[in-house]
């Protein structure tokens, strides 16, 4: 994706301007000031404790990620951000609210470069079938927004590595399945080994496991200054996981404003 992509969606979430709630769990000030500018692309409903004055809407709770999902569950608000909140905590109780495996892609942008990434759970993408159901969700995503996307599957080594130990023989194998898995069900999909530099320009990368997926989500924005707009859970509401690691929210905020907008057009 092009570096037109983010700015047609931050446009489609000023025009929609959805209610949003954001989970908040003991937040400072300085977080909370930094919500004023989410302000621009969505209703925001604070959910937890913001432990200072805020004149944003706030719903307090005790255990504010079990909240955040009872609200999108019950339609009182359109779409939610996991915001500061556990994620352990909340993604078990969104998976039991809506009996659902989580499975989630980050939307990150480099350079001019807009893709999606995972998986980026260290618990996630265990098995090959978590792996290509991940790709095929992404691929859905992303037509829903209007894009073609070709797809990058990573593995443990180069086809040339065969051989060198059974867990490099296995990624390999698994690599080469998933591609050939996603090419059966229509999509462009190439398996590129280890050599994460022939990747740019794809729109959706798939790595071997959680761990090296969150890796190399953890060295793009915390060292190489990536931009996240947050993680998109692959069901029917929408539901943006957000790291803590980052100073704000805005990107998240954004691309939860901008789906949730897009579901409610295609209901009416």
């Amino acid at each position: 994706m092009d570096s037109l992509f983010i700015p047609s969606l931050k446009e489609k979430a000023r025009a929609r301007r959805s209610r949003i709630g954001i989970g908040i769990w003991n937040a400072d000030a300085a977080l909370i000031a930094s919500l004023e500018s989410s302000r621009e692309y969505a209703d925001l409903l604070l959910v937890g404790d913001p432990g200072c004055d805020s004149d944003l809407e706030c719903v307090p709770s005790p255990a504010p990620w079990k909240e955040l999902v009872r609200l999108l569950a019950d339609g009182e608000i359109e779409g939610a951000v996991r915001g500061n909140l556990p994620a352990g905590r909340t993604m078990l109780a969104l998976s039991e609210q809506f009996g659902i495996q989580v499975r989630r892609l980050a939307l990150l942008e480099l350079s001019g470069w807009s893709f999606l990434l995972g998986p980026v759970g260290i618990d996630e993408g265990e098995s090959m079938a978590d792996r290509l159901e991940l790709l095929l969700g992404g691929a859905r995503l992303l037509q829903d927004l209007g894009v073609s996307p070709s797809s990058a599957v990573l593995s443990g080594g180069r086809m040339e590595d065969r051989g060198r130990c059974e867990r490099v023989d296995r990624s390999l194998v698994d690599g080469e399945l998933i591609a050939a898995g996603a090419r059966e069900a229509g999509l462009a999909a190439e398996h590129k080994g280890i050599l994460i530099e022939s990747c740019r320009g794809d729109d959706i990368i798939i790595s071997p496991e959680g761990v090296s997926g969150n890796l190399i989500f953890r060295t793009l924005l915390l060292l190489c200054g990536a931009q996240s707009y947050g993680a998109p859970v692959l069901m029917d509401r929408v539901f943006i996981d957000s790291s803590r690691a980052r100073g704000g929210f805005d990107g998240p905020v954004m691309l939860a404003s901008c789906l949730a907008g897009m579901r409610k057009e295609e209901m009416d």
